[in-house]
């Protein structure tokens, strides 16, 4: 909370009107600069003690989500330490903070005290998806948190939906004018002496009660002796008067005083310790004290009063009349500046200085070597920024700036921006031979984000044949730290590998992904993470489930142990576990780290993969025997951008005709399975089912015959549907003998790698053949049987009030087991404070106060 200048003038007329804060989701304070609102804010959050609040001054660089997420969550922490560890803090890449996280952080924000959200300066942001984020968490607030809105504009947000509500209070320009009492007041603070009545209200009058320019009067009162002869010279608009008002004042100041101020102006926050290294001037402090007794325009940013700034119409003024007076004494400032927070551990203030000093070499060098951090950290927006920042003819001929510049935005997820600039050093005759090997890898690795599977196929075979042709001499590009042989020969195969997986070729996908991970450069923790969460997506899919659990839970781990669980690199292996849970007939257990991968998948927009994530929705909701939900998901116009990739498309039509087959539409789903799709295993499986089901062997035993000769090597579920569609021919055909045998192989192939979910799904018949098997009563037998009976029995929890979700479910699994909150936070790969959120909501569910209460309540109503 900011502290409150020393002349400040208490308008209790005016804070009572915050007051209504608390009876609305939404304030909004929108009045020009100078027009009173921070100091307002302050006086009225002094007065309500009772209140926790979170103050955020928002600055240009809150452009950045990972930033201002980042910021909002450690102001957060300081009213419930809790905050600190949320896994929130860590999913952090992308436009905008994302649907994921508000919809978390509005759950988690149900635990807070009664909280006043300040969001200060907002005209700063202009980054759009971040301002509808903030006004799409507004419509998510619960009613114990309130949110305060300060900006010098309307912001491009439409309000009507919470006004309707009478969800919202505006505070305005005409509500913040200083009346003839309060100015006659702050006028005497200043000064130390009385106006007379027809001053004041002429003053009033002038200025139109704009606190800014009755200050900047006060202070030039005390330089005139005829404070009436002076009342009558001002005049014109709010700006006119502030540099009218500023020169009188800036000029009644002492040459050294003078100087001084013109130099404290080029940083945009200072300190004691900073000014004195800048100017050599000894007491700082005591004179940044006397500045601010004096209402020089000095904004306290802190209670301890060690970091001010001045208002920004002042320190235009005096930033304007340095440059005019002393041009190069602005930038050595800066220079010496960039220093001073290099020294303190501020990179980041310092690539400011030097970027407005357009200093570009000394400032793309600073960027250059914090490339790495940068990139783990996920602040890719800030560096985005600062580099485009940076004249396009100076980037132009400098193909590491450029080559640094396209990765950063494809991680970001601007995938057409990244894939322009990479190719234009790509095809530059005068970039280097490792310049463009290093282009083409990271052209390659945009596979995720790109729907032309076999583009991305070439691109990474190329990219290899450009990395051997390179020496071990070879001068590379330095980029993001990442540059050398080693690590770019491991992403071109890991992209490889992933573009294999999205077009259908499971075979080769495996070769590349492992070759990838063997590789040199695979040390690396995020190419680490993301080799092995692809893999595991690999075997998740062909149905080696154990295989894809032990590589999923090793990229995870990896993840967490380098402090990168929420790090986008993790989606895959997420996605992996999901898919992997939902085989084994375990639908709850999918479901968190089916969350966890959306969010990631989502959060730099690699739409290929969350093509993958909708697909697994759709299972899941199968899985859950909501038929017309998961229907539903198929349909919906809401969907990732461009077109589903092969591995996923051939599943989205084998789910369509097996949903459409389980409801009973078989006239319709024999219509759409005979549509002209990509042929595969498992929409062959799903057209063998149909005509089965509506009595046509005959059509079925072409299907079958019609097996291509690519069958995918190592792939136990494609094997698996194989045997059970011969168990089903062969028991229409009459031949039982037969039919067992295949169903015998088909258990035993699917005990070996746990795939439950493949015999439920395939429906009654097959069900029916299992259950009637007397010669095998094994556990994994019991398993598809037991399954089975959950499905089609109806949903426990029903008579629930307010219905568990599905990861407050998945939780709830784990209740017997004695888990701590630690330990069940590490099996899911998320934090302490979303398994403490999601507790605290099963306990208020269930109407119990502990543990062993939700137990006890979970198995009477028969969630356990």
């Amino acid at each position: 909370m900011p502290s409150q200048p020393v002349h400040v003038v208490d308008r209790p007329a005016v804070r009572r009107k915050l007051d209504a804060v608390v009876d609305h989701s939404i304030t909004l304070v929108v009045a020009p600069a100078g027009a009173g609102k921070s100091v307002l804010l302050g006086q009225w959050a002094g007065t309500h003690p009772e209140f926790q609040f979170v103050w955020l001054e928002i600055v240009p660089g809150d452009d950045d989500p990972v930033r201002f997420r980042r910021r909002l969550l450690n102001g957060l922490a300081e009213v419930d330490p809790a905050f600190v560890d949320a896994n929130l803090l860590t999913a952090m890449h992308g436009e905008g903070l994302g649907d994921a996280f508000l919809d978390d952080l509005a759950i988690q924000m149900t635990e807070l005290p009664e909280v006043i959200i300040v969001l200060e300066d907002l005209h700063h942001l202009s980054n759009a998806a971040l301002i509808s984020d903030v006004a799409r968490l507004s419509e998510l607030l619960p009613r114990n948190v309130h949110l305060v809105l300060s900006s010098r504009a309307d912001l491009p947000i439409a309000w009507s939906r919470q006004r309707m509500r009478l969800d919202v209070m505006e505070i305005r320009q005409v509500d913040l004018a200083f009346d003839d009492t309060d100015s006659a007041e702050l006028l005497e603070r200043i000064t130390g002496q009385s106006f007379s009545a027809d001053s004041v209200t002429a003053l009033v009058n002038r200025t139109e009660g704009w606190a800014a320019g009755l200050q900047l009067a006060g202070m030039t009162l005390r330089l005139h002796e005829d404070p009436d002869d002076f009342v009558t010279q001002v005049s014109g608009t709010d700006r006119l008067i502030a540099d009218y008002l500023s020169e009188e004042v800036l000029q009644a100041q002492s040459p050294d005083r003078r100087q001084l101020l013109l130099q404290m102006s080029v940083p945009d926050e200072m300190s004691a310790d900073l000014i004195g290294y800048l100017t050599g001037t000894p007491n700082v402090q005591g004179i940044l004290e006397e500045l601010e007794r004096e209402s020089m325009f000095l904004v306290p940013l802190d209670s301890s009063r060690e970091w001010y700034r001045f208002h920004h119409l002042f320190r235009d003024l005096l930033r304007f009349r340095l440059r005019a007076e002393d041009p190069d004494l602005e930038s050595l400032l800066l220079h010496k500046g960039a220093a001073w927070h290099l020294e303190h551990g501020d990179a980041d203030l310092a690539v400011e200085c030097l970027l407005t000093a357009r200093d570009w070499d000394a400032a793309l060098d600073l960027i250059h070597a914090r490339g790495s951090e940068i990139f783990e950290r996920g602040e890719m927006a800030t560096a985005i920024r600062w580099l485009s920042n940076i004249p396009e003819f100076v980037r132009a001929d400098q193909h590491e700036v450029n080559l640094f510049l396209g990765f950063l935005l494809g991680t970001e997820g601007h995938a057409a921006a990244a894939e322009d600039v990479t190719r234009r050093v790509r095809v530059d005759p005068t970039a280097s031979r490792g310049e463009a090997a290093c282009a083409q890898v990271f052209l390659a690795s945009l596979a995720q984000f790109r729907a032309n599977h076999e583009m991305s196929i070439e691109m990474a075979e190329e990219a290899l044949v450009m990395l051997d042709d390179l020496s071990d001499d070879e001068p590379m590009p330095a980029v993001v730290n990442l540059g050398d042989i080693d690590s770019l020969r491991t992403m071109a195969l890991i992209s490889g590998g992933r573009s294999h997986f999205l077009a259908g070729h499971l075979g080769e996908a495996r070769t590349w992904l492992k070759s990838g991970l063997a590789s040199t450069g695979a040390a690396y923790s995020i190419w680490r993470v993301s080799g092995l969460g692809s893999l595991a997506l690999v075997e998740a899919w062909s149905g080696n489930i154990e295989r894809a659990e032990t590589l999923g839970d090793e990229a995870l781990a990896v993840a967490q142990a380098v402090g990168m669980l929420g790090h986008p690199s993790t989606a895959d292996a997420y996605l992996a576990i999901t898919l992997a849970a939902l085989e084994r007939g375990e639908p709850r257990r999918a479901a968190i780290s089916l969350h966890e991968g959306t969010v990631r998948s989502e959060a730099n927009r690699r739409s290929q993969l969350s093509w993958v994530a909708r697909l697994e929705l759709a299972l899941l909701r199968a899985a859950e025997g909501e038929l017309q939900q998961s229907a539903a998901v198929l349909t919906s116009p809401q969907h990732p951008a461009g077109p589903p990739p092969p591995i996923v498309d051939e599943r989205l039509r084998a789910l369509e005709v097996h949903l459409l087959r389980l409801r009973g539409h078989l006239a319709e789903a024999s219509r759409v399975s005979e549509r002209g799709y990509l042929d595969s295993g498992i929409l062959r499986f799903e057209r063998v089912a149909v005509s089965l089901s509506v009595g046509q062997p005959d059509l079925a035993r072409k299907l079958m015959d019609s097996v291509p000769s690519d069958i995918q090597p190592d792939n136990p579920a494609a094997d698996l549907r194989a045997e059970l569609q011969l168990a089903w021919m062969s028991a229409v055909e009459g031949s039982a003998d037969t039919s067992q045998v295949h169903l015998l192989h088909a258990l035993e192939l699917g005990s070996r790698h746990s795939l439950v979910e493949i015999f439920v799904q395939a429906g009654a018949v097959i069900m029916q053949l299992v259950a009637g098997l007397q010669s095998n009563r094994t556990a994994f037998r019991e398993a598809i049987l037991r399954r089975s009976r959950e499905l089609s029995s109806p949903s426990p929890g029903d008579d629930l009030v307010d219905p568990l979700t599905d990861r407050e479910l998945e939780i709830l699994s784990y209740l017997p087991s004695r888990f701590t909150n630690l330990e069940m936070a590490q099996r899911c790969y998320v934090s302490v404070n979303t398994i403490k959120t999601h507790m605290t909501h099963i306990y208020r569910k269930l109407d119990v106060a502990n543990r062993n209460g939700a137990i006890r309540r979970a198995q009477e109503v028969g969630l356990l």
